[in-house]
């Protein structure tokens, strides 16, 4: 509602909006049908609505004080400044209305809640600015100043309302210096800060007013400097402490006796021991003021003050003139000694202060004045900025910053002196970025030369990681100056250096110095690469290796140093290999049986060769996979290099610090002279020769390969993903064939760390060169090269799957691993077992679209009938191995289980002719055996269409794999929502429900012909529920089809799982809710017809189930339970629909109607999810109302038409269940209305209060409908008088609230008062948001009674109780004044019930009009 009124009322003030402002004020006052703002007692109704401007007003000034979102706050000042006022005159209404307003807003900028703190200070700023600026009126902001007094009356008005802000202040900081804590409970900064803020930027200084009494501006503005310079001289001590989360200042610790009185005096927390510092926080409240640990106050009071107090600062230096611009139209307000030192104050504040959100919070106001100060024509001002940076640079080598804190704020600072204006960047870069990598250069890393003059005492000191090194300092400010946006281009330069330093750095000895350096290397990544996805989503939209080497030279020479380095050292991993197999950490390789498995840490890190892994090869792995692969290759191969050198030199672009960025941490190096030559143990050799080759991905390429071989899993799945963009995509396809092809020549030799390396390396290939928008002609090379490579290691890897999965070789039998098997595996179903989804879209050449679909089926086939079959069903590979697991086991089941599904659904036809031979009929095509096209024959013996159930059901009855049972049903659940039965007739229905139903029940539960164990983990349960919930909906089945005994004893057992008399875990609790839905209509086939007590035991079930689901429709229940409700509402009502249309089997048993109460709850229920808080569930009810009515509603408008349909036959029952829902929910109190009225008006709450967890809800709107539900019932039923009467009965329940709650307000206005309840502030007690709340359901439940009264004969006496009630509340002087929507509602309940009683009567159109915020969708 809010946000719906300040979008219309504000498009008129928002420039560039395509609504301009209106060439007059009036005119968005005559548009809105409002009358112009008056705040006399004469207010004129407006035209139409009669709604007055001096009433939004108000009421955007109550949005201000209340509304806990800030962009509704913004929204009503937006509109509050632009909006025209009625010129106030001193001592008029005008005045007065806003004396009180400033009397709420000084009380909320004394509130230690922000949100109140910043409500009070933009409520100051509006009165600011329209009154005492625009206006002239006085407005005493502080009467212990006698501002207002005659001696004050030659003070210009907005001198005085400043200085009035400024005591105030003045006041707060010396009671901060007496008692912090008592000043961080009673009297809070931050709120007053933010004002005094807001108030100098409202300050035109170069206007002729304020030039006209400069001196007293310039007064004011060195007193609020130097105020604002002791509140940090206060605090100060606080945030700088090296843990300031938990610091208390020493006065405080000498003086603990003294606090504790104070603590106790204020309430806030009752102290025995520290333990009462935390009991605390959880009964607290807001009459209390401040509780929480003391720790807590204090360091919240502190950094509050900081941040508000260097903005106060900023806005000093920077917007009133200074002596030091040259302006001779202005007088200066403000001396350049005074900003140098403002200037260095914040710079103090910046470099010494260690919460990261006080230093934080300093930073941007520091920058802005050091941009005022760069850009002064005062020298001294700009040289002060310069050693600002130059000391950010020297202070790292000598300060003691804690290592835990990134360096604290002196990495802000230096970004702060650099940004502050754009020549300042040009300026002081080069310089400063020279300092920081002269001090990273000495990483202290493990060379030969660091070793050998390394002393004794060096050593020493190299172990300690607890003492400030500078290096760490300034990586920490070189990596703030690498996140930094306005720093993008500049910064280019000095990215290469910045690598090698990053890369560098991993090698040092220091702990210390490897973290930062892997965070610059973080930050390094995120700059060239951007922001990393999931490798699924990935999209190689970066850039290619040619562009990063151009752009970096350098780096290309020195990647390939760390890779060679890299690669050494993974080779010294043979030197120590002792006579048994390296194993990697994971548990692949090669494994013997003649030597049991170590179990010492210190060898199993020298077995795996973890130790030998250099720092750096994992992010030079990341660099290298983060790059786009290229279409064609720019390498120079090894014949050609030296003929092409010198044509291609040209190409290399000199990047600034080039030179250095090598010659920093690592020898220089003359790629001209000095040949890079390494000799691997594939013996092939790298050349780096050449300008060219230096941009070519080919010496990487063989580098990373040697790391494919690695025995370590992680360094072979890193090295794969850095090899595929390597490769340029015109050789993709040959690349990957000979991969292949080299794991099928070589056999029994190749060691299985290097053949799983090898799939590893296929994989990324092909999900980089294939999956992302491939073109046709990689789509062709795939199938007609890639494919048949890939196939052909199935019988070498997969085959020998049927002989056990931890099955031994001797001799020169290949080992197969499951950690490989899986890896193919993954492979074969990534890419060929469904490979038609993405061949064939891109494939325009039919013929090869039709051979691919012909190799794809074949392949299908051979592996169902040749492989998988016969593997899924033998009782050795679905066994649990005995001890300890075997990496990959699970998965390669859970692989083999894919593939046999996806070659289930192959809809091809095995056609057995009669002379034996076969054929396949791939969709209208007819092929033989081999693959070669054939006539269509109708000389056919017979079709074979495989039955999978042998296979699935050995899968589901195995609980050692749940990952394939998972898999298994989810697919059969994917088949049942998009209505594929054929699959279930292949399978046999029969055979798959007692499996199903088995999963319903719990081990004591015999409901079944066949009793089966039910699965042991939950989430194959809920699947497998989910899915006999579906095929309940799908298929042809009644209660006589459904493998249970009996179908009531059978629901019972569901519900009794349900009513927690046992453990169910969530998600089959979930999916247990769903199948009831589905079995409501079985359930109603059950009792025989004219059976009426077996109907009457069926309708409490349904009765009870449908409270039930009402229940867990609450918003205080997880997220789960709402979502299991509302796909059991939309399969019950699709049930429902499927029923009444009567397209049941003539098979099926009638169902008997479901009973009215029922349907009335689970209407309830669609109403409350159509308002849910997750927009999941909302979206997803209203989604099936829109398919159901066949056009796009909303969520609200879905909500609308649920509830403005319901129009009941007037022969039908009465729907008593539904009104007393609506009634209860109008009437929304469970108790007195005496305590619900007290309990809203109380100031008091508790800390953590609980709120309504529905944050979407609109209660207003839900109540509007409510009403309007229940007149059309009253309407509908008016011929039955006891219903309407009953109806009519209750909503008086209404008007006796409303004249209770007045009762219960007038008696306690002086408790109110005393409470600091403002009765007679903006808008009144009935502003309260809870009360005003209560009111507005109470009146709507009025205007019900009137209209339900009429109706009824001997109810009029209600309609004059209304008359009574209503008159009361407008005429009350005690209450005044009223909020203007209950004004303006209580006026019209009295009206209408005046008219009502006239004639006896009250027309409906009357009754539903003014539902302002109904959008009545027809």
């Amino acid at each position: 509602m809010g946000l719906r009124w300040l979008g219309i009322l504000s498009s008129f003030f928002t420039p560039g909006r395509p609504a301009q402002s209106p060439e007059s004020s009036m005119v968005p006052f005559e548009v809105a049908a409002l009358g112009a703002p008056n705040f006399g007692r004469g207010q004129l109704p407006a035209q139409g609505s009669g709604v007055t401007a001096d009433e939004i007003v108000t009421v955007l000034t109550q949005v201000l004080i209340d509304d806990p979102f800030d962009a509704n706050r913004a929204g009503a000042f937006e509109l509050l400044t632009s909006w025209p006022l009625v010129r106030a005159e001193d001592g008029g209404a005008a005045q007065q209305w806003a004396s009180q307003l400033l009397g709420r807003a000084l009380h909320l900028i004394g509130s230690t809640r922000a949100g109140e703190s910043e409500s009070g200070a933009l409520i100051i700023r509006w009165l600011f600015r329209k009154f005492v600026v625009l206006q002239g009126v006085r407005l005493g902001i502080d009467s212990d100043d006698e501002q207002v007094d005659a001696a004050n009356m030659d003070v210009p008005c907005d001198v005085l309302f400043a200085r009035g802000l400024l005591a105030r202040i003045s006041r707060c900081r010396m009671a901060a210096e007496s008692n912090l804590l008592d000043a961080a409970q009673h009297s809070p900064l931050h709120g007053l800060l933010t004002a005094v803020q807001y108030v100098v930027a409202e300050i035109d200084f170069a206007s002729s007013e304020v030039q006209a009494h400069a001196g007293l501006w310039r007064e004011w503005l060195a007193a609020l400097a130097q105020e604002s310079i002791d509140v940090t001289r206060v605090v100060l001590s606080v945030l700088t402490s090296a843990s300031p989360e938990g610091n208390i200042p020493a006065s405080y610790r000498e003086m603990e006796d003294t606090i504790d009185g104070i603590i106790r005096a204020a309430g806030a927390i009752e102290i025995s021991d520290a333990a009462s510092d935390i009991s605390s926080d959880d009964e607290g409240g807001a009459g209390n003021e401040p509780a929480g640990p003391r720790q807590q106050v204090i360091l919240s009071y502190c950094w509050r003050a900081v941040k508000e107090v260097s903005g106060v600062l900023a806005v000093v230096a920077t917007c009133p003139p200074g002596s030091d611009q040259s302006d001779e139209s202005q007088s200066a307000l403000i001396d350049s000694e005074l900003v140098s030192r403002i200037g260095g104050l914040l710079h103090t504040l910046l470099t010494s202060i260690r919460h990261r959100g006080a230093f934080s919070a300093v930073h941007p106001a520091f920058a802005r004045v050091c941009g005022r100060m760069f850009s002064s024509a005062d020298v001294e001002l700009n040289r002060r900025v310069s050693e600002w940076l130059d000391q950010c640079v020297d202070i790292a080598t000598i300060c003691r910053v804690s290592v835990t804190r990134r360096s604290a704020g002196w990495p802000l600072c230096l970004l702060a002196t650099l940004t502050c204006d754009k020549l300042a960047t040009q300026a002081l870069l080069p310089r400063a970025m020279d300092k920081l990598f002269a001090l990273a250069s000495d990483l202290q890393t493990d060379s030969e030369a660091d070793k050998a003059v390394a002393s004794d005492s060096e050593a020493a000191s190299n172990t300690d990681d607890t003492t400030d090194l500078p290096q760490v300092h300034a990586i920490n400010m070189m990596r703030t100056l690498l996140e930094d946006h306005t720093l993008a281009s500049d910064i280019v330069p000095y990215v290469e250096h910045a690598f090698v330093v990053a890369l560098t750095g991993l090698r040092s000895r220091r702990w210390a110095i490897r973290n930062v350096c892997s965070l610059l290397f973080a930050a390094l990544a995120r700059r060239v690469f951007g922001n990393s996805r999931g490798r699924e989503e990935t999209k190689y939209d970066g850039i290619t290796g040619r562009e990063l080497f151009t752009r970096f030279p350098g780096l290309h020479p020195f990647l390939t140093r760390q890779l060679e380095d890299a690669v050494d050292r993974l080779a010294e991993i043979d030197m120590v290999q002792d006579p048994v197999e390296i194993t990697d950490d994971e548990g692949q390789g090669e494994q013997t049986t003649a030597t049991p498995p170590l179990v010492d840490p210190a060898s199993a890190v020298l077995r795996t060769g973890a130790r030998f892994i250099h720092p750096a090869l994992y992010p030079c792995l990341i660099l290298l996979a983060r790059l786009q692969p290229t279409l064609a290759d720019a390498t120079v191969t090894r014949e050609d290099s030296a003929v092409n050198a010198d044509a291609e030199a040209g190409v290399v672009a000199e990047a600034p610090h080039a030179e250095s960025a090598t010659s920093a941490v690592a020898p220089p190096m003359n790629l001209d002279r000095e040949p890079l030559t390494r000799v691997n143990e594939r013996n092939s050799t790298v050349h780096v020769t050449s300008a060219s080759t230096m941009l070519s991905m080919y010496s990487f390429t063989e580098l990373v390969e040697l790391c494919v071989d690695s025995p370590v899993f992680k360094t072979r799945e890193m090295a794969a993903r850095a090899f595929a963009p390597l490769v340029p995509s015109e050789r993709a396809a040959s690349v990957v064939t000979s991969l292949l092809k080299g794991v099928y020549d070589v056999g029994a030799t190749i060691a299985a760390n290097s053949c799983h390396g090898t799939l590893c390396q296929v994989h990324e290939l092909l999900r980089v060169h294939w999956r992302h928008d491939c073109d046709a002609g990689m789509r062709r090379a795939f199938v007609m090269h890639v494919f048949p490579a890939l196939t052909a290691l199935w019988p070498i890897l997969v085959q020998a799957v049927d002989k056990g999965v931890t099955e031994d070789k001797a001799g020169e039998h290949f080992d197969v691993t499951d950690v490989v098997r899986h890896r193919y595996l993954v492979l074969v179903n990534e890419f060929a077992a469904r490979g038609e989804a993405w061949l064939l879209p891109g494939l325009g050449d039919l013929g090869l679209a039709r051979t691919t679909r012909v190799l794809l089926t074949r392949f299908r086939l051979t592996m169902l009938y040749g492989t998988l079959h016969p593997v899924l069903t033998g009782s050795h590979v679905l066994t649990q191995p005995n001890g300890a697991q075997v990496a990959g086991a699970y998965g390669t089941v859970e692989e083999l289980v894919r593939l046999f599904l996806a070659c289930v659904d192959d809809d091809a036809l095995t056609v057995v002719r009669d002379d034996g031979s076969v054929q396949l009929r791939i969709g209208s095509d007819v092929v033989d055996e081999h693959g070669s096209r054939m006539a269509a024959d109708d000389d056919v013996s017979s079709e074979v269409l495989y039955n999978p159930w042998s296979v699935l059901g050995s899968v589901l009855a195995n609980n050692s794999f749940y990952e394939a049972k998972l898999l298994v049903l989810e697919w059969m659940l994917e088949h049942a929502s998009h209505e594929r039965m054929h699959i279930f007739e292949r399978i046999g229905i029969d055979s798959l429900l007692p499996r199903l139903i088995a999963d319903t029940q719990i081990a004591s539960d015999d409901c079944g012909d066949l009793m089966l164990q039910p699965s042991r983990d939950p989430r194959v349960r809920a699947a497998a529920i989910r899915l006999l919930a579906q095929l309940c909906t799908r298929l042809e089945i009644d209660a006589r089809t459904l493998p249970v005994r009996d179908m009531v004893t059978y629901w019972d057992a569901i519900a009794g799982q349900l009513s927690g008399s046992v453990f169910c875990p969530l998600p089959v609790a979930t999916a247990l809710v769903e199948l009831q839905a589905a079995l409501v209509h079985l359930l109603l086939q059950y009792p025989e017809s004219g059976d009426s007590a077996a109907i009457s035991d069926v309708n409490q079930r349904t009765f009870a189930w449908a409270q039930q689901i009402y229940e867990w429709t609450d918003p205080e229940r997880a997220a789960p339970y709402r979502l299991a409700v509302s796909h059991a509402l939309v399969t019950y009502s699709a049930i429902k629909r499927y029923i009444e249309a009567g397209r049941t089997s003539p098979r099926q048993r009638p169902s008997a109607p479901v009973d009215a109460p029922s349907e009335e709850i689970m209407r309830l229920c669609y109403w409350r999810l159509l308002q849910d808080d997750d927009e999941e569930i909302r979206e997803y009810m209203a989604r099936s109302i829109s398919r159901r009515l066949g056009r796009e509603l909303s969520c609200d408008q879905a909500c609308e038409k649920l509830v403005l349909d319901f129009r009941p036959s007037s022969n039908s029952g009465y729907p008593h269940t539904y009104v007393r829902n609506r009634l209860r929910y109008i009437y929304g109190v469970d108790g007195s209305v005496k305590q619900a009225v007290s309990d809203a008006i109380s100031p008091g709450c508790a800390l953590f209060a609980h709120e309504n967890p529905n944050i979407y809800i609109d209660e207003p709107r839900n109540v509007q409908l409510a009403y309007h539900s229940l007149v059309t019932i009253a309407d509908i039923y008016a011929g039955t008088e006891d219903s309407v009467r009953e109806l009519t009965l209750e909503a008086a329940r209404c008007v006796e609230a409303l004249g209770e709650a007045r009762g219960v307000l007038v008696e306690s206005r002086k408790l109110m008062l005393e409470n600091g309840v403002v009765l007679n502030g903006v808008l009144g007690v009935t502003s309260v948001s809870a009360l005003f709340s209560l009111l507005q359901s109470w009146i709507l439940g009025a205007r019900l009674t009137v209209f339900a009264a009429t109706r009824v004969g001997d109810c009029s006496h209600l309609v004059d109780r209304v008359i009574e009630v209503a008159k009361s509340w407008v005429e009350s002087e005690e209450l005044q004044p009223l909020h203007p929507w209950i004004a303006r509602a209580m006026r019209q309940l009295g009206e209408t019930a005046v008219r009502a009683k006239e004639a006896s009567s009250m027309d409906y159109d009357e009754a539903v009009s003014d539902l302002f915020l109904l959008t009545c969708v027809e």
